[in-house]
């Protein structure tokens, strides 16, 4: 019996040191190819989290210029993308006319300004009811594919 009251008391413990929030044991060590290209195209930013992204790219998480971005490399560290949330109310009207004349029924639901090195474009998640919609719309508001 007191064994098994041992056991119950250690529970918890056990309990609360697997839950540890400050476990970096997934975060990723940065070459310094990627840590260089950062500090190059975004002065002054600070990276805030470092992992592997759903799709095997490596995500860095960075704040600059007062925003929260997300960086993307290959596993070679060439650069893929990045990309951080906007506003749907700070899109330029002609993006929001375009997108409007495009999906008359759809209301804007959630946007991300997206830089690449072919070129930036915001991807735009837009809803009708119980559908939604992903876009890639060139900065002018030419709606450039559905994702």
């Amino acid at each position: 019996m007191k064994r098994v009251f041992y056991y119950l008391l250690l529970l918890p413990a056990i309990i609360f040191a697997s839950c540890n929030d400050d476990d970096n044991s997934h975060a990723i060590e940065l070459s310094d190819t990627v840590k260089s290209f950062i500090e190059t195209k975004y002065p002054g930013a600070v990276i805030t989290e470092t992992e592997w992204a759903g799709n095997g790219l490596i995500e860095v998480d960075i704040t600059h210029d007062a925003k929260r971005k997300e960086v993307y490399f290959t596993r070679t560290d060439e650069w893929v993308r990045t990309e951080w949330d906007v506003a749907p109310s700070a899109l330029a009207q002609e993006v929001k006319n375009a997108i409007a004349t495009a999906y008359p029924d759809y209301v804007i639901d959630d946007v991300d300004y997206v830089e690449a090195p072919a070129g930036d474009y915001y991807e735009v998640n837009i809803e009708r009811g119980n559908f939604e919609k992903y876009l890639k719309v060139s900065l002018d508001g030419a709606v450039i594919e559905e994702l």
